[in-house]
Parts: C-alpha cells; structure tokens; sequence
C-alpha cells in the first residue's frame, strides 16, 4: 500500500474578526514579521507601535467589515473550500490539510507532528516577504527543514500552464459580460529596494506571469498594462501603481472600460475584493471611467484539477511530466514587459551602510547627553538659586536677567532667561568650536577628532554630576560646548561618503538620529527628575552629587559607549588630506564675510535664519507650557518625545527616500514654508491640542529643512573642503541658537507669549526668499 502524502496549503490569513482591536492585534503581527517591513527594528516599532497601531487597524476594521460575510472572511473560506475540493480530487492518499501565517491553524501548530510533507504557499510568484515568511514559520519547527528530504517545498507556480490559461480565460469571461476598453493586470507590489538591493525574485516573476498571460490573451495587447497595488508608506515601490495608473486612464480616455485582474492572489481576499472591486472602483468613476473586477480562479473545478495534476507528479516524482506542466517564456518576451528598476537615490553599498550606522549611532548618543538636560532648565534654576545663591557667575546671570524682565513677571521671566542662557552659553561655544573640529577632521582624518571630542563630552557629563556649585555646572556645560562642535565632523563623514544621489539619503540619517536623540534625551531628563541621589545617599552631597546627577550619569555612560564603538567600528572616510580648511575654518570672524560659493553662502544665511526662529521656539517652548498649561517637567519632556517622533517619521519615510527624487531646494521651501503656520497656532495657543498641533507643523518643517540644507552645502563644496564646509554649517547653526534663544526670551518677557512666535513666522520669510534664488544643480558654481 502507498505511503500517504501529507499535503499543506499555507497562506496568509485574516483577522479573527473585523473588531478595531482584532485587526490591530492582526496587523501588529503582520507588520512586526521583518520579512514584510525590514527597516532596523528600533525604529520601526516606534512607527509601528506609536502612529500605525494607533490609526491604521479602524480603517482596516471598517474595510474587513466590507467583505465580512455572516462572521466570516473571503480568505479563510476559500482557502478552507479549495482544500476541501482538491483533497476530494486527490483521493485517500492524499491528506491535505490548510494552515496560515496569522490565522488558526498556524503552520507551527499543524506542522509538530508531521515528519513528512510537501509544503505549498499559496503565492503563484515567489517573494521574502510572503513565500520567506512561510517558510521562517516552518524553520520553528522544522529548524532542518531545508536538509530533510522528507519535506518537499514547492515555492511558486507563476508559469504553470494551467494558472496562465485559466488567468487569461476568466479575464476573458468577464469581459464577455462587461465589455472592457483596457485590462490592468495589477500584481501585489514590493519595494524597489527589495528587488535591486535583495535580489528578490518577485518582480521578474510577476513579468513573467503578465508576459504569458498577455500572450494568451484576446485582446489587443497594446491596451494591456502592467501595475501593482497596495503600497505603504513613501518608499518606492514597484510601480505603475495601480490607483495612480487606472484613474489616470479614466480620466484621459473618459468613459473608458477598464478591467482588472490580480494575479498574485489565488483566492480573492482584502486586497482583490475591497481595495480594487470597492475603493479603485469609487476612484475610476470619480474620473469618469468604469472599473471591472475580474475575480481570482478560487476553487474552480478546472484549476483544482489542474491544482492537483502538479501535486500528484510531484510527489510522484515524475520529474519529465512535472516540467511540462510550466511554460517557458521567451527571454526576449519578457524583456518586452520588464522595464527596467530605477531607484530615485543610489543604494548604500555595505561599507556605505556600516559607516551611517556608526554615525547614526554616534549622534543618537550624543544628542541624548545634550538634550537630557532640556526639561530641567526651570528646576536647575530654582536648585541653584538655594544652594548656592552667592555664587558668582550665578549672581552675575540674574543682575543681567534683572534689568529686562521689568515688564513681565520677573520670577518666571527670570527663569526662562536662565535657562536660554544656559542654551546660548552651549551653542556660542559649539559656534567657535564646529569650525575648527571641521577644519582638523580635514587635516588629521575624522576619526582622530570624533575620538577626542566624544571623551571631551565624557568629561563634562562627569563635572555635572559633580557639580554641587553653578561654578562647576557652568565648567561642564563650557567644555560640552566645545566638544559638542563635533556633529560637524559627523556631518562631513557622510559627505565622504555619498554623492548627489543619494547625499539627502546619508543626511536624513543624521536628522533622525537627532530626531530621536531628542525623543529619548528629553524623556530620560524629565523622568531622571524623579530620582534624586541625594534622598538615598545624602552624604554625597560633599562631593557636589545634586538631584540631576543620575541624569549627567547616563549622559557620561553613553559617551564611553559611544567611545568604543568609534574604536572598534569606525573606519576612516577622509580619502585626502588638506590643510587650507584648517586655515579657513580658525577665523572665525571671517565666517559671515560672501564665501566663493554663491549657493553655498545663500544657504548657509538661509540655515543661520531659520536655526535663529526655530531655536527661539524650542528654547521658550517650554516656559509658554508652564505658564499657559501648567505643564510639568514631564509633560515638557512628552513634548519633546512628540516631536522627535513625527521628525523620525518625516526624516525616515519622506526625506530619505523622496528628497533626491524632487529636489533639495524644493523640500526646503516645504519645509521652511510648513513652520509659519506652526509658530503662529504656538503663538496664539490656549489648549494641548492647539499646541500639538503647531508641534506638528514645526516637527515637519524641520525634519524637510534640516537634511535639505545640509545637503545643498555639501552638494556645492568641493570634496577636500567638506569638514571645514560643514564646519562653518554648523557654526552658524549654533550662532542661530546663541542669537535666537536669547532674543525669543527677552521678546517674550517684554512683550508677551505670542510675540516672539508671530515675528519668528514672519521672519522665515527671508529663508524661504534665499533658498528661493539658489540652483537646484551644483553644476558651473558662480561666485559672488
């Protein structure tokens, strides 16, 4: 008697129900597989966990609500109907059985007591992010599942004869019944990058399957498209999208009869039934065309036939008989339909990659220690103004802060102007110090000056947490202002290492490392403001411990991690080296005088300004919430976690992928343009929500602004001078944040709250007019 064959039919699945909490709990595990999405998984759970969880499954319940028929869902029923016919079709030697991904029963729970089956995906095209996946669920199990030779794996059948003939007639039986003028064969889309970086075979597969689907068509081929649907987020993906291609057809050839058929799914589901039969349907008669929904083939007696015909050769190995059952397109056919991938930025190359991660690393670190003080500025003041009350330089701030905060609430005017002064004090330092970290990267290499200006900020967190007197507070933020001058030698590595293509990629890295510098930075400072060392081991106090030294702790803690992973992963970028940057970046008092660069001297102003504005706002940011909100030191830190989040996402999903593709000029106008009615909604603000609100209008402009501009620096630099370049970038940004605070502090104070907003959004005019008169292409450079 024959051995009988085990048969599994995986697929995908669907949520339990179409309750919001159900398809959140759905999606979270789809969306968390790093098949599906693999961006570094840090960053991707603060998308996934804090924006897409949160807004995404209700408009994915109100879909799956659509296609819900009595409990049920088209997926998990047809599937369940197809195993059902085909097990009848292949007799009592045969027991298949159908498991999913995120659906019960899962493949590991109906594969542990199996020694021996064939394994089938129900994905005609074989790709990471569906076909992988089955199979990482199957290695649970089965960890040697690749070496055992009584698991069979059948990976895709794009090309079986009887999936293309039966593909091409049910195309033509519907439109029998609704005549059609085109046919869109809309295939489920990946990311370019999956494709060009990976060497996923998704995307050759899918032209070959549109090739022999064409060919087998009676149609007019030349009204025969190609497309791909259901992309997320604003990466490039496969294209022609299928919404964008089918409403632009309905709206140049009005009237027009357009049917579609998707054959990267076997058995309708969400992706066939409601995203083109319900909302491409609204969308093409919104632009005065038809659409035609052409259905999967299901559980047609026909393809369950043909179904089981390649089961039974294969597991009968009847290897000659199994081949024919495929076709085998011309090479130059397939050609014909397989345009070729372009990606609107050059991929990284794997030592390209290793260098921004260190980078990123470097800065996400460094920033945490910079901004971890943020929310404490209105408790230092009011500490040392107990403790040590006669210290000089202390004495010396409030007698200044004094002669200005006549006209508004002295106390509190006092206290913001504290704190402002403390943040110009860092970055007029940080502005004599970038320059010349710059110029010394391009003598001496990078890597040298990132050594010795991270164990600098190590040192200065350590005289914080020892600074029992404002003298020795005001000694550490003196020396990490001049060692956070650094950023500018991080900058200029990421020059080293990119060109025009793909510069606003190796940029927007560094923005999202600030970014979420100053979600965590923040968030660690107003929560380190809950532990005080002295409550448990006051005797330190003797040795200048104070209630924010567990903060300055983690800031030096992060700087010795941050230490050895330059020494041990940071390879040199600097290829050549140069002494005239050197020479350049030492005079200071030069920095304002027309560089030789006409763009580079616009945008350099343009940056000055625009630092200018938006450091008065994050500097005053969060006295107006404790006086207009009475927020706390950790509603002061939430702030700041909003806005690192919404830049990350901005920097990460938008900039990183589009800015090259449209231009740096033009997202730094976007982004300088989205400020303004930020500043002013902050300016006038009476609730939380008011607030967020321009908090997201502000975290958007400068997530475009910040990476744009500093590419338009380096894309009109020549090569030798990108350290010095950038140095004086950065030198004027930490002008910016010396002139802004201040001045945003003592406008405040003099006239009122929503002053310095309302002149900070007329004042980005002048940025936007400057940006306005460089050239997009650093090409023929003029000098001024």
């Amino acid at each position: 008697m024959a051995s009988k064959h085990n048969i599994l039919l995986v697929q995908l699945g669907s949520p339990k129900t179409s309750k919001v909490s159900d398809v959140r709990s759905y999606l979270k595990e789809f969306l968390s597989d790093p098949r599906v999405v693999d961006l570094p998984r840090f960053f991707w759970m603060i998308i996934l966990y804090c924006f897409i969880l949160t807004f995404r499954p209700k408009k994915s319940a109100a879909a799956y609500k659509r296609i819900e028929f009595c409990g049920f869902f088209p997926l998990i029923e047809l599937t369940k109907k197809f195993r059902e016919k085909l097990s009848l079709r292949l007799g009592k030697n045969y027991n298949v059985k159908e498991c999913f991904i995120l659906s019960e029963p899962r493949i590991e729970e109906t594969t542990k007591d199996l020694q021996s089956f064939v394994y089938l995906p129900q994905f005609p095209q074989f790709s990471d992010t569906t076909t992988s996946s089955c199979t990482d669920r199957l290695a649970r199990v089965h960890p040697d599942w690749k070496e055992n030779d009584k698991i069979k794996f059948i990976p895709q059948y794009h090309l079986l004869k009887a999936f293309i003939d039966l593909s091409a007639k049910q195309i033509e039986n519907q439109i029998k019944k609704y005549p059609a003028d085109f046919v869109i064969i809309s295939f489920h889309g990946i990311p370019v990058r999956y494709v060009t970086q990976k060497g996923d075979p998704y995307y050759r597969q899918c032209c070959e399957t549109f090739t022999m689907i064409k060919e087998q068509l009676n149609f007019d081929k030349d009204k025969i498209f190609m497309t791909f649907q259901s992309r997320l987020g604003s990466e490039q993906w496969l294209n022609p999208y299928t919404d964008e291609f089918a409403t632009k057809l309905a709206h140049e050839k009005q009237g027009a009869k357009i049917a579609v058929y998707c054959p990267s799914f076997v058995c309708d589901c969400l992706e066939t039934i409601d995203e083109i039969g319900n909302e491409l349907q609204e969308e093409v008669e919104e632009h005065g065309g038809e659409l035609i929904f052409v259905p999967c083939l299901n559980v047609q007696d026909e393809w369950v036939d043909a179904y089981a015909n390649m089961i039974e050769l294969y597991c009968e190995e009847k290897n000659d008989e199994y081949e024919t059952l495929f076709y085998k397109p011309e090479e130059h056919k397939v050609k014909e339909n397989m345009p070729e991938l372009k990606q609107a930025s050059k991929a990284f190359t794997p030592e390209q990659k290793s260098t921004v991660k260190v980078i990123f690393l470097t800065l996400f670190l460094d920033l945490i220690g910079f901004s971890i003080i943020f929310p404490m500025f209105p408790a230092l003041a009011k500490h040392y103004l107990e403790v040590d009350p006669d210290n000089f330089f202390l004495k010396l701030i409030f007698s200044s802060i004094n002669v200005f905060t006549e006209a508004g609430s002295a106390q509190i005017g006092a206290v913001v102007l504290f704190g402002g002064a403390l943040g110009a004090l860092y970055s007029i330092l940080q502005f004599f110090a970038a320059p010349l970290w710059g110029g010394l990267s391009d003598k001496y290499g990078r890597k040298p000056i990132l050594m010795i200006s991270v164990f600098g900020l190590f040192l200065s967190y350590v005289l914080w947490f020892f600074s029992g007197s404002f003298t020795v507070l005001i000694l550490a933020r003196f020396i990490g202002g001049i060692m956070g001058g650094n950023i500018s030698v991080a900058t200029a590595v990421i020059t080293d290492i990119t060109d025009k293509s793909n510069r606003s990629k190796g940029m927007a890295f560094v923005g999202i490392a600030f970014a979420l510098g100053f979600i965590f930075g923040p968030a660690l400072g107003g929560l380190l403001t809950l532990y005080n060392p002295l409550d448990y081991f006051p005797q330190l106090s003797a040795v200048g411990v104070n209630p924010f030294s567990a903060a300055a702790a983690l800031a030096a803690l992060l700087s010795l991690i941050n230490l050895f992973i330059l020494k041990k992963n940071f390879k040199e970028t600097l290829k050549s080296n140069t002494t005239e940057g050197h020479k350049r970046s030492a005079n200071i008092f030069a920095l304002f005088k027309p560089l030789p660069i006409r763009e580079v001297t616009l945008t350099n102003y343009a940056y000055f300004l625009f630092i200018s504005a938006f450091s008065g706002m994050e500097f005053t940011l969060t006295f107006l919430a404790v006086e207009r909100l009475s927020y706390s030191s950790l509603d002061n830190a939430y702030m700041f976690i909003f806005i690192g989040v919404i830049i990350a996402l901005v920097q990460g999903g938008f900039v990183r992928r589009k800015a090259g593709e449209i231009g740096e000029k033009k997202v730094a106008i976007m982004g300088l343009s989205f400020l303004v009615p930020g500043l002013v909604l902050i300016g006038f603000t009476t609730s939380s929500f008011m607030l967020y609100a321009g908090l997201f209008f502000l975290s958007v402009g400068s997530a475009m602004a910040i990476p744009t501009l500093t590419s338009l620096v380096s894309f009109f630099t020549p090569a030798d001078l990108q350290g010095k370049s950038m140095g004086i970038f950065r030198s004027l940004g930490a002008l910016g944040r010396v002139i802004g605070p201040i001045g945003a502090s003592l406008i405040y104070w003099r006239f009122g709250g929503a002053t310095p907003y309302l002149l900070g959004a007329a004042f980005l005019i002048l940025p936007i007019l400057l940006i306005a008169q460089i050239k997009q292409e650093p090409q023929n450079n003029e000098t001024i």
